[in-house]
């Protein structure tokens, strides 16, 4: 069968795609170019932002979302150190720890699956948990990888720069990829869609509603978990405030991208642009001489903008096609 292809001005990215070509010309004239020779610092917080938000993304497009995420990005650091202090090894510290992300993952689909605890209760519960844990572990202040360990080829990949830039963006571009290509191409992808448009058709049609939603529950958790250990191999330390409105900032990035609370639309494409957009907000406003409180305040308007825009466009609010796709 052959798929239409949207005009640019009808897909669900659209919005994002003007945001950020309006947001790279206002900040480097603004800055007078000095915004472009900082785009690799902007470039590299859109790599933590981003690669959370594609797993939002995923989750949002099945229904759900997961205010947990910020607090996990913090405790996976937390958690690779201990492990590293334990004695495991930093490979086998890296493994554990991304099978406890998997895990808190699994929790969270459960506890709003079969407990029927709705999504947003049940992360934001397990946000002040995970945040707890990351003040009583850090004592408040922080937690650092032991010298020894900071030479290992593992930490200096995930938070180094071997070719020339932040490995991070490297990782991001690979996810982004892999995620693409796992909604487009694939059953589970068609089933997420599915699931997210419209759950009781989906289980009629033979689709686990509740398999599928746990399955994203575990993948938007892996790679929150994921992001954290690289910017714990980047930074060497974890702070008690490490990823602190990180879950917001990653929810807003995919609803500028073409998500959209109810489910069943998204991008996870999109999802990145934003996550490129909000980081640009955070450098640009301060180089323009913003105070740094603004940013907030930028972001809510920001997010407030982009559907409205979204709206007027069609993008994600009119008919886009077989599962809510193009």
């Amino acid at each position: 069968m052959i798929r239409r292809v949207a005009p640019v001005a009808r897909r669900i990215e659209s919005s994002a795609i003007i945001g950020v070509i309006i947001l790279a010309l206002f900040f480097t004239i603004g800055t007078k170019g000095l915004w472009l020779g900082n785009l690799s610092k902007t470039l590299l917080l859109t790599s933590e932002i981003g690669i959370i938000a594609v797993g939002q993304a995923l989750l949002m497009i099945s229904g759900e979302f997961d205010l947990s995420v910020g607090s996990l990005f913090a405790f996976t650091g937390v958690a690779f150190i201990s492990f590293i202090n334990m004695g495991l090894g930093v490979l086998l510290a890296f493994l554990f720890t991304i099978i406890l992300s998997c895990g808190i993952g699994l929790v969270n689909g459960f506890v709003t699956l079969k407990l029927k605890v709705p999504s947003m209760i049940a992360t934001l519960g397990a946000r002040f948990v995970y945040r707890g844990l990351v003040y009583i572990f850090t004592s408040g202040i922080g937690l650092h990888i032991p010298h020894s360990s900071r030479n290992n080829p593992l930490v200096k990949l995930l938070g180094g720069a071997p070719l020339g830039f932040s490995s991070s963006i490297l990782l991001l571009g690979i996810i982004t990829a892999v995620f693409m290509a796992l909604l487009s191409s694939t059953r589970y992808g068609n089933h997420v869609f599915a699931v997210g448009a419209d759950p009781k058709s989906a289980q009629s049609c033979g689709v686990s509603p509740e398999k599928v939603k746990i399955i994203a529950f575990i993948i938007c958790s892996a790679l929150a978990g994921f992001a954290g250990i690289i910017s714990t191999c980047r930074e060497s330390t974890v702070y008690f405030s490490t990823g602190r409105g990180i879950e917001l900032e990653s929810i807003a990035a995919a609803v500028i991208g073409g998500c959209v609370l109810s489910g069943g639309v998204g991008s996870i494409w999109g999802a990145v642009l934003g996550a490129f957009i909000i980081s640009s907000l955070r450098g640009g406003l301060l180089m323009i001489g913003a105070p740094s409180y603004w940013y907030i305040s930028f972001v809510g308007m920001i997010l407030i903008l982009f559907m409205v825009l979204s709206r007027l466009m069609g993008g994600f609010y009119g008919k886009l096609g077989q599962n809510g796709k193009y």
